[in-house]
């Protein structure tokens, strides 16, 4: 009798000592499933905002495991897909679809740049505007700038200057000026700071006016990759 006890005992003993167990492993188990559906539903508001179905997202992951996302790791779904494609028709495909999405972007930043433009005329009136952040980086910058053929012909100049130390500089705008040329001025040593810009563009006779009419816009360039020995540089907007 008192065996059967003991052993009742111990059974019960092992049920409490393996219920912790038991619930642990549930909660880890809930645990993972909300960690699972987090990320699918990440995934499909990604797929959704890109246009693309979930199996499709899925592919372009997949893509930038591989070669492609060691390449170009910063890259686009819809341009990874299209660079990684199977067959022409789905080359095309992604083609089309990037194209629509660049010009939804382009016509959104457009509306915001003409929004800003009327708040800027409607708060600052008697302000010159300066652009800032006009470029990227590095090489990439000077493209912007200068076109792939500055060559070409042009109505409109994009001239890099530097307020201090550059004497030729001041007389190119001048000269500029005087002959009625519509331009995109790049301040190489703005440091960011638009009076600095302001003040330079009074010296050199560059009536707001002109700037408020976009006729002359003045851009902080200190992300252009140039020497200061290379100024004043002159090229048609390419």
């Amino acid at each position: 009798m008192t065996l059967n006890c003991n052993r009742r005992l111990a059974y019960v003993l092992l049920l409490f000592t393996a219920l912790p167990v038991w619930a642990q492993e549930g909660q880890e188990s809930e645990s993972t499933r909300i960690d699972q559906t987090r990320l699918e539903q990440s995934s499909q508001r990604a797929a959704e905002a890109w246009g693309l179905n979930q199996r499709e997202y899925r592919r372009y992951e997949s893509i930038m495991e591989g070669p492609r996302g060691t390449w170009s790791p910063d890259l686009d779904p819809l341009t990874a897909l299209g660079l990684e494609a199977r067959s022409q028709a789905e080359r095309q495909k992604y083609a089309e679809k990037l194209v629509e999405t660049e010009r939804a972007r382009v016509e959104a930043e457009l509306a915001f740049q003409r929004a800003y433009d009327d708040a800027w005329q409607r708060l600052y009136p008697n302000d010159m505007p300066v652009n800032s952040f006009s470029t990227r980086d590095g090489e990439d910058a000077t493209r912007s700038v200068f076109g792939s053929n500055p060559s070409a012909s042009s109505q409109r100049l994009n001239v890099v200057v530097a307020t201090e130390g550059c004497d030729q500089c001041d007389a190119t705008v001048k000269r500029l000026l005087n002959s009625g040329a519509a331009m995109d001025i790049w301040v190489l040593d703005s440091n960011g700071d638009d009076d600095r810009i302001r003040s330079w563009a009074a010296q050199v006779g560059i009536a707001p006016a002109k700037v408020r009419a976009g006729t002359v816009t003045l851009n902080h360039g200190g992300s252009l990759n140039l020497d200061s020995s290379e100024l004043p540089r002159v090229a048609p907007r390419g």
